[in-house]
């Protein structure tokens, strides 16, 4: 019995809802707390505020290397250790199956512990985006847990140049770029630009101009790089026998 009362007061302290209600719900899920919380949860109807808070944690394990965005509504919950705790769980989780990994299968696996924190927390949470990448070389760089960057790179002399890398990680990291270069965007991408631009530039060098420097400035080796302005990136990459393969870049906007 006393053991009941204090799973109630549990309840109650994690929901704010009333004692008996808490009793009815411990007792339907023969005092299961967390099949209790799940059930509240299905009971009580959601605020859909936005998550707009939330981590991101990338890691790297034998030649692979995995990042993950997990949204909530405050900051408060994206502190948590249980929550980042759950973020960590999901990594591995990953690494395990690095063969399947998106996030169909991962909110199905995690579904019930998710829905445990969400009623806890009384707050939304949502296993928001997962990347894998596979490489001899790799990078991985996280600012503050809200913006992260895998890299995927070549290189001729990895000992040497390792700092190097670190800097390209942090510039893609503040400057977000979308491509790593121009021949890299996709046909259809360009086509809807031009169309865009087609409104109201109607003399096709000014167009074409026009479009070719838009999306330019979102070409990762087209950017002036943050650590030297004189440079594009394409130079310091040229200079220190660089080639960007491949990049991801996740970032908790508010």
């Amino acid at each position: 019995m006393k053991n009941k009362i204090e799973l109630i007061k549990k309840i109650r302290k994690i929901t704010n809802i009333s004692i008996q209600l808490c009793k009815k719900i411990l007792e339907k899920n023969k005092f299961n707390i967390e099949k209790s919380l799940i059930s509240l949860k299905k009971i009580k109807i959601k605020k859909k505020n936005k998550t707009k808070e939330g981590i991101i944690l990338n890691k790297i394990k034998n030649n692979i290397a995995i990042m993950l965005k997990i949204n909530c509504e405050t900051d408060f919950t994206s502190k948590n250790k249980e929550f980042q705790l759950f973020a960590n769980k999901i990594i591995n989780f990953c690494f395990n199956n690095n063969n399947n990994i998106n996030l169909k299968i991962i909110n199905n696996k995690f579904k019930y512990k998710k829905n445990y924190l969400i009623s806890k927390f009384n707050e939304n949470i949502n296993i928001k985006n997962i990347c894998y990448i596979k490489n001899k070389y790799l990078y991985k760089y996280l600012h503050n847990k809200k913006i992260g960057t895998i890299l995927k790179y070549n290189i001729i002399n990895k000992k040497n140049n390792l700092n190097k890398i670190k800097k390209i990680s942090m510039h893609i990291t503040a400057m977000n770029p979308k491509y790593i270069s121009y021949k890299n965007i996709k046909k259809n991408i360009i086509k809807k630009e031009k169309n865009k631009l087609s409104i109201y530039i109607k003399n096709k060098n000014k167009l074409k101009k026009k479009l070719i420097n838009k999306l330019k400035i979102k070409c990762l080796e087209e950017q002036k790089f943050i650590f030297n302005d004189k440079l594009l990136v394409k130079n310091y990459l040229k200079k220190n026998n660089i080639k960007i393969i491949k990049f991801y870049r996740f970032e908790i906007k508010k």
